[in-house]
């Protein structure tokens, strides 16, 4: 559901007087704050991508232009806005946002940083690969076995989740070679895991979960539901664990080279996607790679919402470095929220076995990331769960 008073105080935070601009300021600080309580914490969102990312953008532009007025704790610094779940786990390394750019020419300012930090022109090249739409983990294996789960949390410290170890396509519980090393990447449901976790939920009397993004972070969280859903992991980077992986994680290893290693010990990983890990020499390259990776969006088995660029050599990641919320030598590239319009033809209200309304929009069809909806599950919070 869209916020629109978040975005019409906008219109008053470029205007001439200051009381005003601050005002407005203070009122978008408020929304995004809420927006990602809800998203983060709470399983379902008060706005769309495209409204969520245009309300963030504009606080901080407006944080830029008043770097002695930023309201105490603002989220645009923070890790998840701030707002996920902490738990009580410390990460072997901080665990970090990215940081987005929308256009072409966005990406080139982004490189043109790179240039900047580096002193010099990059010269290990880039690798590209799908942002995948789901939920950040780190997984610890020790000699070959998968001790422990942690969500991302504040990037400094997360929640154990390790119930769900042997429950996660991509990430054994057991590998074949007695590696330690610590795999960090995404869980999502493909859209194949979303369409039977949402039997299995209303078989056992549950609603259906808002979206496969939300579906897979309270998945994650449960652990006193009497079922247990399958989904995806795809590792997009892996680091040392108590300085026990040297041997498996090389020194100097590239990006692509650390997650061949990796593949190799048996964790899936984005390169085992459909969509691929692109190496490549230019960062124009790489944005011929976004461009092919948007046009397949519709036809891979699992969302995403923009694509990873990476600068390739690690020594160039050491010498550019990071900042609180994200690293300075990877970029996420979003892409277009697919939306689509149709007619609501009739609305069919059923009651679950457990006393909640479930009802259900028949829709003339349309199409939609791939599919043919026909039908969306509605949500007495004004969203809706479009199915095929």
């Amino acid at each position: 559901m869209t916020t629109p008073s978040a975005l019409e105080a906008f219109s008053s935070m470029s205007g001439t007087s200051e009381a005003s601009g601050r005002a407005a300021y203070e009122a978008a600080l408020d929304h995004l704050r809420e927006a990602s309580r809800t998203y983060y914490g709470a399983g379902y969102s008060l706005m769309d991508d495209v409204t969520y990312d245009r309300l963030r953008l504009e606080v901080k532009a407006w944080e830029e232009r008043h770097p002695d007025a930023v309201g105490p704790g603002s989220p645009t610094d923070q890790v998840a806005d701030g707002a996920a779940p902490t738990g009580d786990v410390a990460h072997t390394t901080r665990l970090l946002s990215l940081d987005n750019v929308f256009t072409p020419e966005e990406l080139a300012a982004w490189g043109a940083s790179l240039k900047r930090r580096l002193g010099h022109e990059p010269t290990g090249g880039f690798t590209v690969e799908p942002k995948m739409d789901g939920a950040a983990i780190a997984a610890r294996y020790r000699d070959g076995r998968l001790v422990q789960v942690i969500t991302r949390g504040d990037g400094t410290q997360g929640e154990d989740v390790s119930h769900v170890i042997g429950t996660i396509v991509g990430l054994p519980e057991q590998l074949p070679l007695p590696v330690t090393f610590e795999a960090r990447g995404e869980v999502l449901f493909t859209q194949q895991q979303f369409e039977e976790a949402n039997e299995l939920r209303t078989a056992h009397g549950g609603a259906v979960f808002a979206n496969p993004r939300n579906g897979a972070a309270g998945t994650l969280r449960a652990k006193d539901r009497p079922y247990q859903p399958t989904m995806t992991f795809w590792a997009y980077g892996a680091v040392e664990l108590d300085g026990e992986g040297e041997a498996f994680l090389p020194a100097g290893a590239t990006h692509a080279e650390t997650l061949a290693a990796v593949a190799r010990a048996g964790v899936g990983t984005t390169a085992e996607t459909p969509a691929g890990l692109h190496v490549v020499d230019t960062l124009d390259e790489a944005r011929r790679k976004v461009d092919e990776i948007a046009a397949m969006r519709a036809r891979l088995p699992f969302g995403i919402d923009g694509v990873v660029i990476k600068a390739d050599s690690v020594a160039e990641q050491t010498a550019v470095g990071v900042g609180s919320r994200f690293p300075y030598w990877a970029v996420a590239y979003k892409l277009p929220a697919v939306e689509r319009q149709t007619v609501l033809r009739d609305v069919i209200w059923e009651v679950g076995r457990t006393g909640v309304l479930a009802p259900t929009a028949v829709l003339a069809p349309v199409e939609l990331d791939g599919s043919t909806v026909t039908r969306a599950t509605l949500l007495l919070s004004g969203s809706a769960i479009l199915r095929g």
